[in-house]
């Protein structure tokens, strides 16, 4: 669509151009109250009751927001219906093979089958407790409450071992390492409060932001740190104990000069990879640091071409 006036792409137009830009240049559609989720956790207001909301989960749930903005679930509802039903879903499904997963995260070299299949497992071990606000691209005030939630985030089948997923089996055999065996598929299962509402979002512009996916890159503690910040549009403000329980330090620590030094070289890691700016630290005394930033939203996406 033109602008009349100027005889130029409408602002419509533009933004749809710059986020197509941002996706063949590497960048992926991450959902965004998986990092709200996150930062609750840092402040105390949702508890990880069973599992490990650690990078690597972050990392299944990226994987698994890119697919759903892209239309890449197939168009699969479990249920009732035979057409999906983004208003009363009863559950959605994700099918993400070895190497979606693989390629996304950008490791290619360095994770067998096993160490994926372990990874894929651990996620529906997540058991979320708590009552927060999340952000929600669908309801009033784009925000919504969920209640004294105690549930998992997902469930997750894999093709090959479940006949009711039997269609979605890869016709790729591994090479290396189980050379000739069936490429496995996962499937992530949304059906909880909190899932029904991640899909949703994930479905939707509104409920996504952009990521460089060198973010994958970086240690598991900042690839932490930054997954509780992302979703964060204002100025950042977190000490050494929210830090910490971000992250999954033990809190209290016995040292708190290698703890702050420890914080100091992962804020710096972030600011040099251009994730976040330059943090300002604040407190004279060891035990009251805290540090203030902000995420860098504009950050140019590099071409993964490159990296690889």
């Amino acid at each position: 669509m033109m602008d009349k006036k100027r005889g130029r792409p409408s602002k419509e137009e533009r933004q749809k151009q710059k986020l197509r830009r941002a996706l063949e240049a590497g960048a992926g559609m991450v959902e965004i109250s998986s990092s709200k989720i996150a930062w609750d956790r840092g402040h105390d207001k949702i508890k990880v009751t069973s599992g490990k909301l650690d990078y690597r989960a972050h990392q299944v749930l990226d994987c698994a927001a890119d697919l759903i903005a892209q239309e890449h679930w197939f168009g699969t509802v479990i249920g009732s219906w035979s057409e999906p039903n983004t208003e009363e879903p009863e559950r959605f499904l994700v099918p993400i093979s070895y190497r979606q997963f693989l390629n996304f995260i950008g490791d290619k070299h360095n994770l067998d089958t096993e160490d994926v299949i372990k990874i894929f497992k651990a996620v529906p071990e997540v058991i979320l407790e708590g009552e927060v606000d999340i952000p929600y691209c669908l309801a009033e005030g784009r925000w919504l409450r969920i209640k004294q939630y105690i549930d998992n985030i997902c469930g997750l089948a894999i093709a090959n071992e479940d006949k009711e997923f039997e269609q979605y089996r890869s016709e790729r055999k591994l090479r290396g390492k189980g050379a000739g065996k069936e490429e496995p598929v996962f499937i992530l299962l949304f059906s909880s409060p909190y899932g029904l509402a991640f899909f949703r979002n994930a479905m939707h512009r509104k409920g996504t932001q952009l990521q460089d996916r060198r973010i994958y890159k970086l240690r598991p503690e900042a690839q932490e740190l930054f997954q509780a910040v992302r979703w964060k549009n204002d100025l950042i403000a977190l000490n050494t104990e929210q830090i910490s329980k971000i992250v999954g330090w033990v809190w209290p620590p016995k040292n708190f000069y290698d703890r702050v030094y420890r914080i100091r070289k992962m804020l710096k890691s972030l600011h040099e990879n251009g994730f976040i700016n330059k943090p300002t630290e604040r407190g004279k005394k060891i035990e009251k640091k805290a540090w203030v930033f902000y995420v860098r939203k504009r950050k140019l996406i590099s071409n993964r071409q490159n990296d690889n």
